[in-house]
């Protein structure tokens, strides 16, 4: 059907559908937090025991902080 349509047609009709349908006024915009891994005692112990096996200047030691500070921030999330 699309194909028999003439193209300003077709693209007035597209763009009328998606105006419709994606820009309703009953969307949610209520903030959609993930919820952290729960870890327990013996693996938080072996992630401690692997991040201090490494050299100081790894990488991942800078990442698992930027981790830990992103796991504090969902505290705060509704």
């Amino acid at each position: 059907m699309w194909i028999l349509l003439k193209p300003r047609i077709r693209y007035a009709a597209i763009i009328a559908v998606l105006a419709l349908t994606g820009c309703t006024g009953t969307r949610d915009t209520s903030c959609k937090c993930p919820k952290p891994v729960a870890y327990d005692e013996p693996t938080l112990k072996e992630i401690s025991q692997a991040l201090r096996a490494l050299p100081s200047d790894n990488v991942l030691h800078r990442a698992m902080e930027d981790y830990e500070n992103e796991r504090g921030d969902l505290r705060f999330c509704p």
